[in-house]
């Protein structure tokens, strides 16, 4: 029995598909702030329901049921297309929102359009089935009457590859060069490509089945492996970041035990947040409970009459060097 490639390939694309968009959406069921992985599962089980679209055309008998496929193969080029548009947005943080909404609209529109004017989007009426010889299997070709709406179907496609150059070149002029250009540039030119097949086959100067799939595998390849190495990275991180922490709570207790050890009190003010921290024996020596705010003006009211509260007050906001100041209790204080 002779092997179908082309079933062969069409197939394995679909299963590939499927079996990263189950992987992706385990992985935002354990953590649903991973919104990008949920977003590439839709986009892969789209692109695997385009996948067996395109084979059943290929396989079509009659001009109708070639019609009737390529009608329902528009929801899952719908839900490709917002998907691509919601992924790119979110895992780039980059490209024009405008953009992005028109591109969705228009395909929300061109659906509906796709069940409501002929018998689908591309077409009023497919009159008739051509065939060619490809991978050494007749496929079928379709012949009929163009539907209008298809070239608003087609503006759409440009809007989409100018919203995601847009976004790649934000990503990169933003310093994010290796993800605008590993998936950014990847996805552009894998959709320009795709789109331009669209384009010939439909209008007839290149007479060859809708053979998308074979080149945006190469689009879900590279989302795949991007969202691959942050859930690889995202738990080594973690790791990284406990061991800061512990790190960070031992560094504390130690100068806890040193400066109780030599019993005084320390106090330091952290600038960028405004907040003061101080140990429990310097709260004692100056009356402050454990629980007490500490504000900075209560703290200065305790300095020395002899020293200028102004140039302290200054030192303390630029907090250019650490200095040591004294109080009417005569303990060392440092601002730092």
């Amino acid at each position: 029995m002779q092997v179908s490639l082309i079933t062969v390939i069409w197939s394995m694309s679909a299963s590939a598909c499927l079996t990263l968009a189950a992987i992706h959406v385990l992985i935002w069921a354990k953590d649903r702030a991973a919104v990008a992985n949920l977003v590439f599962s839709l986009l892969a089980i789209a692109t695997a329901a385009w996948t067996f679209c395109e084979l059943w055309m290929m396989r079509a008998a009659t001009p109708a049921e070639f019609a009737t496929v390529l009608k329902w193969g528009h929801v899952a080029v719908w839900l490709l297309i917002v998907s691509l548009v919601v992924f790119v947005r979110n895992f780039l943080r980059a490209g024009r929102l405008w953009l992005a909404w028109t591109v969705c609209g228009l395909r929300t529109l061109l659906l509906l359009v796709n069940f409501l004017v002929g018998q689908n989007l591309n077409y009023r009426e497919v009159t008739g089935l051509g065939h060619m010889r490809l991978l050494g299997e007749s496929v079928a070709i379709p012949e009929g009457v163009p539907n209008p709406w298809i070239l608003l179907g087609q503006l759409s496609l440009v809007i989409l590859i100018i919203f995601l150059a847009d976004a790649t070149i934000t990503a990169w002029r933003r310093g994010d060069r290796h993800r605008a250009w590993a998936l950014g540039g990847s996805i552009v030119f894998y959709v320009l490509i795709s789109t331009a097949q669209t384009l010939l086959v439909f209008w007839g100067i290149v007479r060859v089945p809708y053979v998308g799939t074979v080149f945006f595998m190469g689009v879900i390849a590279v989302m795949g492996y991007e969202l691959s190495k942050d859930a690889v990275r995202a738990p080594q991180l973690v790791r990284k970041l406990q061991v800061s922490e512990a790190e960070l709570r031992e560094s504390e207790n130690r100068m806890r035990l040193a400066v109780e050890g030599a019993d005084f009190g320390i106090w330091i003010r952290g600038l960028a947040r405004n907040e003061i921290w101080a140990t429990d024996k310097w709260r004692a020596l100056f009356g402050f409970t454990k629980a007490e705010p500490l504000e900075i003006d209560q703290i200065l009211e305790r300095l020395h009459p002899e020293l200028a509260r102004l140039r302290v007050r200054q030192a303390a906001r630029a907090a250019q060097r650490p200095g040591l100041y004294r109080f009417r209790r005569k303990v060392l204080l440092q601002l730092g």
